[in-house]
């Protein structure tokens, strides 16, 4: 079912999920006093997860998506601007984790997903470049 503006009744729910669980987090964590340096990370990532479980839920499961050329050519673009700005970001992200001397696990892992993108990038760049 979609609403006027475009947004789904799912993904209404969703915020309205999402805005409680923040509200009771600042709630209980301010005024009851039950989250501790330990719990506050695990309330970041539930939300994280939730937040790409929903991605997931969008791109696989949900069909109804307008497949006119326009909107194909802005996603496009967004994802290629969002590239572009992720590659940037995530050098930044090892180089800090680095001048923190953090865990060298954490460092390895960041390097390992950085070099895992621009090897899809690059092999995706070439595949297309031989199609065209």
């Amino acid at each position: 079912m979609k609403i006027k503006n475009g947004l789904s009744l799912f993904n209404i729910i969703f915020l309205v999920v999402i805005v409680l669980i923040f509200i009771s987090s600042v709630v209980g964590m301010f005024f009851v006093g039950g989250y501790t340096s330990k719990t506050i990370p695990l309330i970041i990532a539930a939300m994280a997860v939730s937040a790409v479980t929903n991605g997931i839920h969008h791109k696989f499961f949900i069909k109804e998506k307008d497949n006119d050329e326009r909107n194909i050519s802005i996603e496009n673009k967004a994802k290629a601007k969002a590239f572009d700005v992720m590659q940037i970001i995530f050098g930044i992200l090892i180089i800090i984790y680095v001048l923190l001397r953090a865990n060298l696990l954490t460092i390895a892992l960041a390097v390992v997903a950085y070099l895992i993108i621009l090897a899809v990038y690059m092999t995706s760049f070439s595949k297309y470049h031989k199609e065209m």
